[in-house]
Parts: C-alpha cells; sequence; structure tokens
C-alpha cells in the first residue's frame, strides 16, 4: 500500500531517502530553496517545490498534516533545522524525522518533539568501531543498552570449532540464534544439529555479554 512523505531539504540524506521511498512506490513530496536541488530530483517525486523549509506560510501551504511523515534535512544549519522542525510540529505532522549534525543539536531535536532523529556520523562511528571489534560482524540493531540484534560471518576458525550450533555453546537464556542466512536460503530457527558452514550469516539476538562471548570464537 503506497504511503505519502514529504522530504523537507533534499541534501545527500533527504535526496537518498527520497529515492528509496520511491523505489517502493511511495508518493514523495520533495522540497527545497535550492532549485538546482528540486530539478535534479523532479523526475523521481510526485510533487517537487522549491521553497524556504523555514518559512512558516510556505510549509501551511503543503498540507504536512496529511502525510504520513515528514522528514527533515537542512544541511549544516542548525537554526535552520529547529525553525522546520517546529513549524512542522505546530502545523500537524504526524511523525517527524529530522537529520541532526552534533550531539547539542540531537538534545534541541528531542525536546522540539522529534519523533525519530538520526545521526549518521554517531551512528556510522558505533557502526564501524563494532566492525573494527568484531571483524566477522555484517550488520548489527541496538534494541536497547544491553539488547541486540546482529548478523555476523561465520570463518573458517569458527567452523573448525564449532561443525554445527550446538558446538556453538550458546546459553539461550542470553542469546537466541533467530536464522542462518546460506546465500539466497535463510534457516529459520536453526535446530542444535543444523551444519554450520563457512560464510553463513549467522542472525542472533541477546545480550551484548553474550554477543561478545561469541565474538571471541571468531
Amino acid at each position: 500500500m503506497s504511503r505519502q512523505f514529504a522530504i523537507l531539504g533534499l541534501g545527500y540524506f533527504g535526496s537518498t531517502v527520497a529515492r528509496e521511498l520511491k523505489r517502493h512506490d511511495n508518493q514523495v513530496l520533495g522540497v527545497d530553496r535550492d532549485e538546482s536541488r528540486v530539478d535534479a530530483l523532479a523526475e523521481c517525486l510526485d510533487h517537487a517545490v522549491i521553497a524556504d523549509v523555514t518559512d512558516e506560510k510556505s510549509l501551511a501551504e503543503l498540507s504536512l498534516e496529511n502525510y504520513d511523515a515528514v522528514i527533515i534535512d537542512v544541511d549544516g544549519n542548525l537554526e535552520a533545522s529547529v525553525i522546520c522542525t517546529v513549524h512542522a510540529k505546530e502545523l500537524g505532522a504526524r511523525e517527524i524525522w529530522a537529520k541532526a549534525h552534533s550531539d547539542a543539536h540531537h538534545k534541541l531535536l528531542d525536546r522540539l518533539g522529534a519523533d525519530h532523529i538520526v545521526y549518521p556520523e554517531y551512528d556510522s562511528g558505533i557502526r564501524v568501531a563494532e566492525s573494527l571489534n568484531y571483524h566477522a560482524m555484517v550488520d548489527f540493531i541496538r534494541l536497547g543498552e544491553r539488547e541486540f540484534i546482529v548478523e555476523i560471518e561465520t570463518t573458517e576458525r569458527l567452523t573448525e570449532q564449532c561443525s554445527n550450533v550446538e558446538n556453538l555453546g550458546i546459553d539461550e537464556r542470553a542469546l537466541q540464534l533467530v536464522a542462518i542466512k546460506r546465500g539466497d536460503e535463510v534457516i529459520r530457527a536453526p535446530g542444535h544439529d543444523t551444519a554450520l558452514v563457512c560464510g553463513d550469516h549467522l542472525v542472533l539476538m541477546g545480550d551484548l555479554a553474550a554477543l561478545r562471548e561469541l565474538g571471541n570464537k571468531l
């Protein structure tokens, strides 16, 4: 089912979100004061508007309350981002996603009522650090302070030690093996006797300490 989204600011982040949403057959409105940015995306937008996203009257004409979500990407301009967020909130936006540029900006957006705050530099830094620490980690999602979903690739060293799931020695009170991705195949809730193959991707959910213990085997 198609949904409607408004992208306020068509920087690299905003334009990437716009393209991906259109790729999934959603209806997308793109707004930016820079005519060249709007023109560059015009063909993949349902509606393209050249306007100042800090101008309340201009935003009021867009009927932001009718969109499923409003995404705010004001490049490097904290003041403009804050003003745009305040106006979107006051104009009845149902759900606001805003890009932060610093810790202070993140705190401001949170206090202003942004529903979701994207902090690319911080998120990327965490992801790089985790990947460097656990070289076989492919991806992860933080569920809480100590709860994660991680995807790790089995190494030759691991499969030499552990021929099947049971050999992993997972403490199921703290960690669950949700699935194994093997090429195009997904093995859901694998049993203890499921063989492990070098290059498998293990999708695990659980406590950070248990994940680190498993990571030491990679």
